[in-house]
């Protein structure tokens, strides 16, 4: 990959601003008029619209990264809604007719390496409805109002001002006491507010719900299925996928939190256990600031493949990289791409615990896979969300022979086993958070909140059997609130596929670390000019969605990994 090579504008005008409407459409129109005769024009005007689209997506992402950096900025706050309100519907319709002018090019005049962005943008065209761009502004909007509240968490704790991401270090203490307050702490901050999100997601419903309406689709969960492009299974192997994991993982996930309860010496294990370390041993200082902490991500990265350190240092040198926890930022983290520039960014909040150098790894996965397969048009490097998440969850093992740059080689040791099983532990909160979500947009009683709650802990008890939440009722009711279930409905079930993906690159590693990393890289510089399936066979792994019997093999490997 060449880190360094800019892409200037060949189309485009350097002074056209692509946050401007009269802008915006001027540049589709002079795209609407340019010549296609033959199969080299064919390709100059693909050019063209990716370099027009790639444009206005930046002017999105970076509203929206200015936003999520200060959700009090009034002046962001106002940039952001402007662009949704008038740049963001205008662009989509705009986009509509370019993609049905791409699709009415003869076969030949198509790139091999096309056919899945034609795939999806023939998708894009079958579920495009002008009356849901009012709907789609409104539906972005109301997501900023659940950045707006949880960014604005912040309670008293012993006479200091403390975010819910300042507490969770406190969550790893080895004083079950201090766990439990600082537990009950967060989810106070969240109880505060779980009737103002019910009162937000019940508007939210009744939008989605029309807006799968208009495009002729029978729910919202068949509209997303389409809209998230899932060309390589079914809604029936997704529920097979959670069929599966509730009888090979959910089991092996509570002999982890079995071994777990047995070392700490508890009668019973509460939700506050979770995070804390099962042997005792106080959190590990990785870092002594953030200076400090990209220091020592660039070398473990850079000890992978020397490329990934330099792209990490160019996003640093940038100002691309906002890493810390202040009150008043959006809560979570994410990896962006600003598109016409072809560089990445990350965000994130860290707070000083060993699993901000996770967050970081693994958000830099994403940000090389930003890289790797820049050299695309910018529908051909649209990744396929499962494959997406590979990267990412592949670079927090990939790494794991380097990390003695930042860790003990008792805690290195330590760690390395609460890392793979929290993988195994993910799985089932991965199913019940996407189970919930198909319940939510398919059943009635999704519109009714004392419902959603009701369900939301029958599913908890059904995936998380062996967490004790007695007396703790309404605290358990909140987990459904979650950041995706309000940002990026029905994306979840990504991060599982994903999951099974990175785990096999990881035990493929143990043999052969430098292929691992070779055909990790290779796949990652395919972008979409290839299927999922032919993605994940290329980072010489299989897909679980083809390959069903992967999931109870790969669970007792991992399971033998971590000596149960």
């Amino acid at each position: 990959m060449d880190i360094y090579k800019e892409y200037p504008r060949e189309f485009l005008s350097t002074d056209d601003i692509m946050g401007d409407p009269d802008t915006i459409r001027k540049a589709y129109d002079r795209l609407g008029e340019l010549e296609v005769n033959d199969k080299d024009e064919a390709w100059k005007w693909m050019e063209a619209w990716s370099e027009v689209n790639s444009a206005t997506s930046e002017i999105v992402d970076r509203a929206y990264f200015e936003m999520t950096k200060d959700v009090q900025n009034k002046e962001n706050e106002a940039e952001f809604s402007r662009i949704i309100e008038h740049v963001v519907p205008l662009s989509e319709e705009l986009e509509e007719k370019a993609k049905q002018r791409f699709l009415s090019f003869p076969e030949e005049w198509i790139p091999g390496d096309f056919q899945i962005a034609k795939m999806n943008s023939k998708w894009d065209v079958e579920l495009f409805n002008e009356d849901n761009l009012p709907l789609n502004s409104q539906d972005m909007l109301l997501r900023k109002e659940y950045q707006k509240i949880s960014g604005s968490w912040i309670t008293d704790f012993d006479g200091e001002q403390k975010t819910p991401a300042q507490l969770r270090p406190l969550l790893e203490s080895t004083d079950r006491d201090v766990r439990e307050k600082a537990w009950r702490a967060i989810l106070d901050m969240h109880m505060a507010d779980y009737d103002k999100l019910n009162d937000l997601f019940d508007k939210i419903l009744p939008i989605r719900r029309e807006i799968a309406k208009n495009a002729n689709m029978p729910d919202f969960v068949e509209y997303k299925f389409k809209d998230y492009r899932r060309l390589s299974y079914t809604k029936d192997d997704v529920k097979a996928f959670r069929d599966a994991i509730h009888k090979y993982v959910v089991p092996a996930a509570g002999r982890i939190i079995e071994r777990r309860r047995q070392k700490l010496g508890l009668d019973t294990f509460r939700p506050w256990d979770t995070s804390v370390d099962p042997d005792n041993a106080q959190p590990p200082k990785i870092y002594e600031d953030i200076v400090d902490l990209k220091d020592k991500v660039a070398r473990v990265m850079g000890s992978v493949d020397p490329q990934f350190s330099d792209a990490f240092k160019l996003m640093d040198k940038k100002g691309y990289l906002d890493l810390e926890n202040r009150p008043g930022k959006a809560p979570g983290a994410y990896m962006m791409t600003f598109e016409e520039e072809r560089i990445s960014i990350i965000f994130s909040n860290f707070v000083g615990t060993s699993r901000d150098f996770d967050t970081l790894i693994h958000e830099g996965g994403h940000a090389m896979h930003g890289f790797l397969s820049r050299h695309h048009l910018k529908q051909a490097r649209e990744v396929p969300l499962e494959f997406a998440e590979v990267a990412s969850m592949s670079l927090e093992l990939l790494v794991r022979p380097y990390l003695d740059i930042v860790y003990s080689e008792e805690d290195r040791e330590r760690l390395g086993i609460k890392q793979l099983e929290s993988t195994i532990m993910f799985l089932p909160f991965m199913a019940c958070l996407d189970e919930f979500q198909a319940w939510l947009y398919t059943h009635p009683d999704g519109a009714d909140r004392e419902k959603r709650a009701e369900y939301w802990s029958m599913l908890t008890a059904k995936y998380r059997p062996t967490i004790d939440y007695s007396g703790l009722d309404k605290q358990a009711e909140l987990g459904w609130q979650y950041l995706h279930v309000y940002e990026v409905p029905m994306y979840y079930v990504e991060y599982g596929i994903a999951q099974i993906g990175a785990l096999q690159v990881f035990l493929r590693s143990l043999d052969d670390h430098d292929g691992a990393v070779k055909d990790y890289r290779h796949a990652l510089s395919l972008g979409s000019t290839v299927g999922l399936s032919e993605l994940f066979e290329a980072a010489g792994v299989k897909f679980i969605m083809k390959h069903p019997e992967v999931l109870e093999d790969m669970t007792n490997k991992i399971m033998k990994q971590i000596g149960l």
